[in-house]
């Protein structure tokens, strides 16, 4: 029986949010507006208000939905793998932001089902679980964080319940591969065989593969001490990516191995994400387009060395993220900081976004542009910290200004190698 939590009307939305995606995740436990009211302390309006956001975020990043059903009832529909990492995700969270909710409502929970169930209690007994997670740490050679040994205790308990009831995730021939054949899969094959032992059922084929990928999402990459087979071609086609963008840019890291070891550590993860589409912020594209266009192209035309080597195509987002990762070294190489370009603004809008546009295209480095209007700057004259003036419009200069360029739409090649040794410079 779900209870009221003491005090709930102190959550924040994300506690609740948490608290609401857990609920789903209960076995047995119907999930209404009216038990979200109960449980969240809030009312009805707000009740729908927190379930629209946890479906637009699930959906956004786990490919899953929230529906409603015949009799009022949410649940969750989405592939099993998707269900499963959706949840990966949010217990976590949910340790960190609501471990009452935690210790009071999704812990008895999961016991009370699996007593209900009949499966042994060696199995899911916390001194059994933390052995057995002691021993998958010896076996990966990995320390675990004692938030991760309470999240383990209780995600092997939810992923015994659905291996128990035959609800085992299903995988591509590509995901297959990448999972069997990380150094995780042996520690996942001991737990699979551990449960066939306890519980006398016929092992599913593919509940060592999805455990494999629990062990693989919870690994912080390390380039100094990794040294599985995998782990050395992502270096090597890091190392190639690299090279093309030297190649192509003419632009050069002082610190190479610092940059590569920071690509390993993030490109590790993505390769994940990218494999089993697990989603991050898609807000990022646009806006690095935008600021970026050089660099975000750049990036990409790069990144095809890991995408050749896996098999895969990144998405924007993550592709993003790899842009940024350049553009910080970049600064941090040369010592810069952002260079501000004033744009003098009148009345033909057009005009100033094209030429912004070029702007943008002529540096791979950050540029702030900042907009002033043309009364404003014949009046009060041109930001202490500018570093160059551009406008599609003639105006006189003032007598202690940073250098101005007229530039009508196009600018020309001179106008364009200016600005870009003063950017670079």
């Amino acid at each position: 029986m779900m209870t009221t939590l003491e005090n709930p009307s102190v959550l924040s939305s994300s506690q609740r949010r948490c608290q609401v995606l857990l609920m789903l995740y209960l076995p047995g436990f119907a999930v209404t507006p009216q038990s979200i009211i109960d449980i969240n302390g809030v009312d009805d309006d707000i009740a729908r208000q927190d379930i629209a956001e946890t479906r637009d975020e699930i959906q956004r990043y786990h490919r899953l939905n929230i529906v409603t059903h015949h009799d009022g009832s949410f649940r969750i529909e989405g592939t099993t793998l998707d269900q499963r990492l959706c949840l990966l995700h949010w217990l976590r969270r949910a340790l960190r932001l609501c471990p009452h909710f935690i210790s009071q409502q999704f812990t008895p929970a999961l016991k009370t089902e699996l007593k209900q169930l009949g499966i042994a209690r060696t199995l899911y007994d916390d001194t059994n679980l933390r052995a057995l997670i002691g021993f998958c740490s010896r076996r990966l050679q990995r320390h675990f964080e004692c938030r991760d040994v309470q999240f383990l205790q209780l995600y092997l308990q939810y992923c015994l319940i659905q291996h128990h009831l035959g609800q085992t995730p299903q995988f591509s021939p590509v995901q297959r591969h990448w999972a069997h054949s990380r150094g995780e899969y042996l520690a996942a094959q001991e737990i699979v065989r551990h449960w066939q032992r306890r519980v006398h059922q016929s092992p599913h084929a593919d509940e060592p593969l999805f455990l494999s990928l629990l062990f693989m999402m919870l690994r912080t990459p390390d380039p100094l001490r990794d040294a599985h087979q995998l782990d050395q071609r992502l270096r090597h086609a890091i190392s190639r990516m690299i090279g093309r963008f030297r190649g192509q840019t003419g632009m050069r890291f002082s610190d190479e191995q610092g940059l590569t070891d920071q690509l390993y550590i993030h490109l590790s993860q993505a390769l994940d994400r990218s494999l089993f589409g697990i989603g991050i912020d898609n807000s990022l594209p646009e806006e690095i387009g935008r600021l970026y266009p050089r660099l975000m192209r750049t990036t990409r035309d790069v990144l095809f060395e890991v995408e050749a080597e896996f098999g895969l195509r990144f998405s924007d987002e993550e592709m993003s993220l790899v842009a940024v990762i350049f553009g910080a070294w970049l600064m941090q190489e040369t010592d810069l900081h952002e260079k501000q370009v004033v744009l003098l603004t009148g009345d033909d809008k057009a005009c100033e976004v094209l030429i912004e546009g070029q702007l943008r295209e002529l540096t791979l480095l950050p540029l702030n542009i900042r907009y002033v209007s043309l009364q404003t700057f014949q009046k009060e004259g041109a930001p202490r910290e500018a570093a160059l003036i551009i406008t599609p419009y003639a105006t006189a200069l003032p007598l202690f200004s940073p250098p101005l360029i007229h530039a009508v739409e196009t600018l020309n090649p001179q106008q364009q190698e200016h600005i870009r040794a003063m950017l670079e410079s």
